[in-house]
């Protein structure tokens, strides 16, 4: 497994995720606030050696051509299929990271039923070639959601998934892509309750437009209604280390 952090050093949360990883959990639904790393956990945490992740980001507007495939025009004036996430996950091996899972229904839940079905069961014959394709040796599938209850997930589809870990801490790896000098301040508002609460990206905004624009603006655009107290934790950062 690729793991830059070690299990002792993982808050709670992802200790659970990685431990079920690595116990064989081949379908894990990541859920809880907005802006923790769920994501970018699902995407790049605990793949094998050499392994790769398929997005899948379900909206109310998702085709059957984003998750299993169909026909696009090409250069000749023709048309050829082209395959979907989750048939190329299926084909490669991958995971296949199904984010707002929670918002699949009608067409979609029902395609994504059959995607996410269980390898014994689950196969796609390609419309231009007749191929059949069945899910190959390590494709594992991870739904990401900001819902606060996995079971408000349709049911069909919280079936298929055994394993619920609720992420409200942000994973260190995720955290080392920001400023060391934000870290500590980013990992507890990250964790913090709604009201003070800011996101992993926010931070990355702020990161992104330090030194660009002047400090309060970079603040302010960043956090929004969240900019004072990011300000004042900064403030007190800088004091602590002036000490």
């Amino acid at each position: 497994m690729s793991n830059d952090t070690t299990i002792q050093d993982l808050p709670p949360c992802w200790r659970d995720y990685r431990l079920a990883i690595e116990s064989g959990i081949d379908r894990i639904i990541l859920f809880g606030p907005p802006g923790t790393g769920k994501t970018y956990g699902a995407m790049n945490l605990g793949l094998p050696e050499g392994g790769k992740s398929e997005r899948l980001i379900v909206n109310e507007d998702i085709t059957d051509l984003e998750i299993r495939g169909g026909f696009m025009p090409n250069a000749r004036g023709g048309v050829d299929f082209l395959e979907g996430a989750g048939i190329r996950a299926w084909r490669n091996g991958s995971r296949l990271v199904v984010d707002e899972g929670d918002r699949a229904s009608g067409d979609s839940l029902a395609i994504l039923l059959a995607i996410l079905d269980s390898p014994r069961s689950a196969s796609f014959t390609r419309p231009d070639t007749g191929e059949i394709i069945t899910p190959a040796s390590g494709f594992s599938a991870v739904i990401t959601s900001n819902i606060e209850d996995p079971d408000d997930l349709p049911p069909a589809l919280r079936d298929r998934f055994p394993v619920a870990i609720c992420i409200n801490e942000a994973h260190p790896d995720a955290l080392s892509l920001i400023p060391e000098n934000l870290r500590t301040i980013a990992a507890s508002m990250v964790s913090a309750e709604s009201g003070r609460r800011a996101s992993l990206r926010a931070f990355l905004a702020y990161s992104t437009m330090t030194g660009k624009i002047p400090e309060d603006d970079a603040i302010r655009l960043a956090f929004g209604p969240r900019a004072e107290l990011v300000r004042d934790a900064l403030r007190l950062a800088k004091l602590a280390e002036g000490s």
